[in-house]
């Protein structure tokens, strides 16, 4: 350690973990000076929160702790869960930590609470004390956990993987505002998290330092991943063409007697051929799941068109439809929950050919089996093992082998490596991408991580409450998309701050003919028709009910931006220079969208 980390709020030296068994941490040294923000990446199992539990005083009965652990000032933990207590109200919780740490009175408590979540963007803070957590979304309980942290004024901040569940918009805005509140505040602050990007390269973390197999290693340079090989446009027809898809789930009738619907899906069309690669791109709530369920029909759809080389699937009987799941297969988020944990993955895996390829002899449904363990990389012994005996990579795998075993043309993936991370998700991505390329499939893969799926994708689509925002061919998108959402998913998947407010609109609150669904969430909302060049810029400070009055109520349409892309209106004011067509021209958004 050099002289300057002596006066650190955190500092380490020689740290080992022990069992009787095992070393699960072998000889750690680092520091974390005042303001200084420390990112520590390590997969799945690499004793992320074994570390922190350890420096927070935590550590599990029946592990030895050797070494020097040096902690400056007050320390708290902020576990993975947020740590919040489910039977108490925010203020409670709030007044009872400061006045413990601080010996504040209750009044003064709950104006310090009311602060620090408002530094955490969290809206009404004063009345959001009365709430219990679970009165709370996911992403607003991340931010009164941390603000509960922050408002003790630690000197040492311990987070374990904080809003590691959310969307990378949400994620990303999240931990921007907390290293920015602890580098304020004088706080060291130690970011523990899976491999998702480089926070140091972005700007959220000043080091960052990896745990792999118990020690700290120094970050390589990561090389620019490499461009896919072009791909020539298709030239065939569609082999499959979704027209004016309409999902809906009823939530039951209203007090007057009618019945309502949560419309998931809008009015949405798409059209892929034969080998061509599509990704769906869109937070949590967009529509991408839902739309890729209802393509093979376990969804059922309310109103539109599904066809597949010119048969109806969503008219189609049920003997038509099993041959056409032969040709259309779906990898899930969680292969493991995909898989019968009462029957051997070998069991499984026959049943699927038994069920789609019944005039297969014995002896060819045995040799495909085997050719399709070997194709992604598993061994034989797989087959006889039951599911929960695999890892989650080998559980990946399996699936895929599943998928490709009845000798599928169109593969839709739902976040198929949401399981997986760092190494084991490049490798598995790797092995889908020269799988697809070999049997010349075509591919709908739907995600999150908008860096990930226009680099697996030749065209993409950005969903926003099951209607399409902006299309384009992936190269196009990713050199300059021109919608707000777009621009932001894309920031978010290099950590990047995403240039959107708040959380993404639930399809719930959503009004049937609402205009953008970013409107609300777009810098551009507050901007001024004609800003004065003496007069800064200042935040709006009308109601959401007089925002909601000046904006228009209709669909906006993909309208095209340059070759290759187009992009709906983002109308933010009442008046500007985007323009919202009639609602005679909506009903041409999925129709401009198919033809990418």
């Amino acid at each position: 350690m050099s002289g300057a980390d002596n006066g650190a709020p955190l500092r380490v030296e020689g740290l080992s973990l022990l069992t009787s068994r095992d070393i699960l941490l072998d000889r750690l040294s680092f520091a974390v000076v005042a303001g200084e923000v420390l990112a520590l990446s390590g997969g799945a199992g690499a004793g992320k929160t074994l570390l922190l539990r350890a420096l927070a005083g935590l550590a599990p009965k029946g592990i030895t702790v050797l070494g020097d652990i040096d902690i400056r000032g007050r320390r708290i933990l902020v576990t993975q869960g947020g740590a919040l207590d489910p039977l108490r109200p925010l203020g409670a919780q709030f007044a009872d930590l400061l006045a413990r740490q601080s010996g504040m009175d209750k009044r003064t408590a709950l104006r310090c609470a009311a602060e620090a979540l408002e530094r955490f963007q969290v809206p009404a803070a004063t009345r959001r004390l009365a709430l219990h957590p679970h009165e709370l979304g996911e992403a607003m309980r991340w931010r009164a956990a941390l603000a509960l942290a922050m408002a003790a004024q630690p000197a040492l901040l311990l987070a374990d993987a904080p809003a590691a569940a959310l969307d990378p918009t949400q994620r990303v805005r999240l931990l921007s505002d907390l290293t920015a509140w602890t580098r304020e505040a004088g706080t060291a602050l130690l970011l523990a998290g899976r491999p998702q990007g480089d926070p140091a390269r972005s700007g959220l973390a000043d080091r960052r330092l990896i745990l792999a197999q118990g020690r700290l290693e120094e970050p390589e340079e990561e090389p620019t991943p490499a461009p896919p090989p072009a791909e020539p446009a298709p030239s065939g027809p569609p082999i499959l063409s979704v027209r004016d898809l309409r999902v809906a789930f009823p939530l039951g009738r209203s007090w007057r007697g009618e019945e309502r619907w949560l419309t998931v899906v809008d009015g949405l069309s798409i059209a892929l051929a034969e080998g061509e690669t599509l990704a769906l791109l869109g937070e949590t709530g967009s529509g991408k799941s839902v739309l890729a369920r209802a393509i093979l029909r376990l969804v059922p759809p309310v109103g539109g068109q599904v066809s597949w080389l010119g048969t109806d699937l969503a008219a189609a009987p049920p003997e038509a439809m099993r041959r056409a799941r032969r040709d259309l297969q779906i990898l899930f988020p969680d292969p493991l929950a995909a898989f019968d944990p009462l029957m051997t993955i070998g069991a499984q895996l026959a049943e699927t050919l038994e069920s789609l390829r019944p005039t297969r002899s014995s002896a060819d449904r045995s040799a495909r089996l085997a050719e399709a363990l070997e194709e992604v990389g598993l061994p034989a012994a797989v087959l006889d093992l039951h599911p929960g005996a695999l890892s989650p990579a080998e559980a990946a795998r399996a699936g895929l082998a599943r998928a490709l075993l009845p000798e599928p043309r169109l593969l839709v993936c739902d976040e198929p490596a949401a399981a997986l991370d760092g190494a084991e998700r490049a490798e598995f991505l790797a092995l889908l991408q020269a799988i697809r390329r070999r049997r010349r499939l075509a591919l709908l893969y739907a995600t999150q991580d908008a860096a990930e799926g226009l680099r697996i994708a030749r065209r993409a689509l950005v969903l926003l409450l099951g209607r399409i925002v902006e299309s384009a061919d992936s190269a196009v998108l990713a050199a300059g998309a021109r919608h707000p959402y777009s621009r932001a998913l894309i920031a978010a998947a290099s950590l990047a701050r995403p240039a959107l407010h708040g959380d993404p609109p639930s399809p719930c609150a959503r009004r049937p003919a609402a205009p953008c669904g970013c409107a609300a969430r777009s810098p551009m909302m507050a901007a001024p028709r004609f800003p004065r060049r003496s007069t800064p810029w200042r935040p709006a400070t009308e109601s959401p009910a007089t925002l909601r009055r000046t904006r228009r109520k209709t669909a906006p349409r993909l309208a095209e931006k340059r070759p290759k892309l187009r992009s709906g209106a983002h109308r933010c004011l009442g008046r500007g220079r985007n323009s919202v067509p009639k609602r005679s021209e909506t009903a041409r958004v999925g129709k401009e969208a198919g033809t990418g």
